[in-house]
């Protein structure tokens, strides 16, 4: 059975991925950590940390249950819980590679302490297990949040205490959460949830329906919040614009649906046309994402007309570039959704945000 899951979610070429991965960001992070002194490891590190990870987790493996893959699986001559044990082990074995040693490059770049490894790793194994259960299709309510008081007290003491502590209670909350949902199936609920919303335009629909989309777009805007607190000057303005820009689900809708796309060639006439419905939710997300980082780093940036500028630019530059490239390139030729996810194509948006707050907020006002 781990074989199974290899096979979909850590094959050989998923592999040199990471690995060219690793090196790129070694590259990066060191020339912007490099001899910083500003960078203080505390709780609200691992907070980040965790939340982070919450949402890289739980949409990794959303994206992975909800082609409904996994779901012919349990008809092979196996029991719910060794199905559900390899699944999650290939999980954590993709984390490792995917996030972890990103985390890890990001820590010995800044000279964190060694308990921080560890407690990062602690972390990342409770994330792991509670994210999986989020993805359950058969879980009670009851059990779930059973589960989530345990993760978030575990999460408590790892932040807070001894590495002894947080081993303790990550051991504990992983054993729970097994025993929990060792027999439940793994899949989503996203086209019950759609047919309860009454709202027209579709995207939006699809959005508030899909927890991926909630939770990923809550994880970025802590992220944005701590790169705006946590590093200095105008620096941590540039970069917290940037992390705006990386909503991979909501930025690959048609992508991710080949229905969808023939689905919108039938509607020709603009009133009916999808794309309209995605421009508008493109920049309703933008708008909101933008306005928080702005409202957020008020202080930061003299002129403040500065910020209003960036904002303007930067949100149309998203809405514009997003649309082009879902409307004339969307990613097609792959097997599971989290493929389309991880796809090189996410990184052009974040790269030229980053470059333009870059030019109006440092550059600019150098001059």
């Amino acid at each position: 059975m781990f074989k199974l899951f290899t096979k979909d979610l850590l094959d050989r070429q998923r592999l040199l991925k990471y690995f060219i991965y690793a090196i790129v960001a070694y590259a990066v992070l060191d020339g912007l950590l490099k001899n910083r002194q500003d960078i203080v490891f505390n709780e609200r590190f691992l907070i980040f940390a965790a939340v982070a990870l919450a949402g890289s987790i739980f949409y990794y493996i959303r994206g992975y249950v909800a082609n409904d893959r996994i779901l012919s699986y349990y008809a092979l001559p196996v029991s719910n819980q060794t199905l559900n044990r390899n699944f999650i082990l290939a999980i954590l074995i993709d984390t490792i590679f995917s996030k972890l040693i990103l985390f890890f490059i990001a820590l010995y770049l800044s000279k964190a302490p060694f308990d921080f490894y560890v407690k990062v790793s602690f972390i990342m194994l409770v994330i792991t297990f509670f994210a999986s259960a989020a993805n359950t299709l058969n879980l009670s309510l009851g059990k779930f949040l059973l589960i989530l008081a345990i993760t978030l007290i575990a999460l408590y003491v790892i932040i807070n205490y001894s590495l002894l502590y947080g081993g303790i209670a990550s051991l504990v909350a992983i054993v729970i959460s097994s025993v929990l949902f060792k027999d439940a199936y793994f899949s989503t609920r996203t086209n019950t949830k759609i047919n309860k919303l009454h709202i027209k335009n579709y995207f939006l629909k699809f959005a508030l329906a899909e927890s991926v989309y909630v939770i990923n777009s809550i994880s970025l805007i802590v992220m944005i919040i701590f790169a705006s607190l946590a590093l200095p000057e105008a620096m941590g303005l540039v970069i917290a614009f940037a992390v705006g820009a990386v909503n991979t689900p909501l930025l690959t809708m048609f992508s991710s649906s080949e229905g969808l796309r023939n689905y919108d060639k039938m509607f020709p006439d603009v009133k009916a046309s999808l794309k309209k419905d995605y421009i508008k939710v493109l920049s309703i997300y933008f708008i909101i994402i933008n306005a928080i980082i702005v409202l957020i780093n008020l202080n930061k940036i003299q002129p403040r007309f500065l910020l209003i500028v960036n904002m303007v630019i930067v949100t149309i530059a998203e809405v514009f570039i997003s649309y082009k490239l879902e409307s004339d390139r969307p990613i097609t030729n792959t097997k599971t959704q989290n493929e389309i996810w991880k796809h090189p194509r996410k990184y052009i948006l974040p790269i030229v945000v980053f470059a333009i707050s870059f030019i109006v907020l440092i550059m600019f006002k150098t001059f």
